[in-house]
């Protein structure tokens, strides 16, 4: 009778409570992107045998645009969105899908940049590295909230990328340029693996200095 008791239990824990990816998702492809100094992000973002889909409000802390942004100056390549603000979408995961409303953080960061001087539009590309929470709550109607044991699937995510700044040419003041933010993409990339053949030649080089720094003690003793 205990081990039916026990068996009921499990299926029971495994049935009722969310489910959570422990492991980080790593995004390898895909975009999260802004646009307008009140827009929210969208983003579509994939990797092995998952997807993220979704967009939202304003964030809490928008990309560090500037207006206006002027030549000379440094421009922040980094991003924090939270809450609501990630909106509503669907993830795909190993076949299985959940579609919700979405919270949690994305933090976006990157060195910031000099804003060069030109007379046109212009675009600036630096690198950036991703890190996100992202939980799922069912539609329930009313004001979007998700939190607590409304949370249907939970994951971490990690990432990086190029960013592209595009700023929209304003006029000249005082022999620098006045630019206005446009909108900010991240182009997510996989990182890059060495190749075997790489690590092996690493590997033997490293053995070789070995060697011959034993070698060398010897000869001073």
């Amino acid at each position: 009778m205990s081990k039916i008791l026990i068996v009921l239990c499990a299926f029971l824990m495994l049935t009722l409570t969310p489910s959570v990816k422990a492991d980080p998702l790593v995004v390898t492809s895909g975009s999260l992107s802004v646009t307008g100094i009140s827009g929210g992000p969208r983003y579509n973002l994939f990797g092995e045998d998952f997807s993220v889909s979704g967009g939202g409000q304003q964030g809490s802390s928008q990309p560090q645009s500037c207006f206006p942004c002027e030549s000379g100056n440094l421009l922040g390549v980094g991003g924090f969105f939270a809450g609501t603000s990630l909106g509503s979408g669907t993830i795909i995961i190993d076949g299985m899908t959940f579609a919700g409303i979405f919270s949690g953080t994305f933090m976006i960061t990157g060195a910031p940049v000099t804003i060069p001087a030109a007379t046109t539009n212009i675009s600036i590309n630096a690198p950036f590295t991703f890190t996100g929470l992202i939980n799922v709550c069912e539609f329930k109607g009313g004001p979007p909230d998700c939190g607590g044991n409304d949370v249907i699937f939970s994951t971490q995510l990690v990432g990086q990328g190029i960013a592209t700044i595009e700023l929209t040419f304003f006029r000249l003041l005082n022999g620098n340029s006045l630019y206005g933010f446009n909108s900010v993409t991240y182009n997510f990339q996989a990182a890059e693996v060495p190749e075997p053949m790489t690590i092996t030649l690493l590997a033997a080089g490293l053995m070789g200095l070995g060697a011959k720094w034993k070698f060398a003690k010897k000869r001073r003793l």
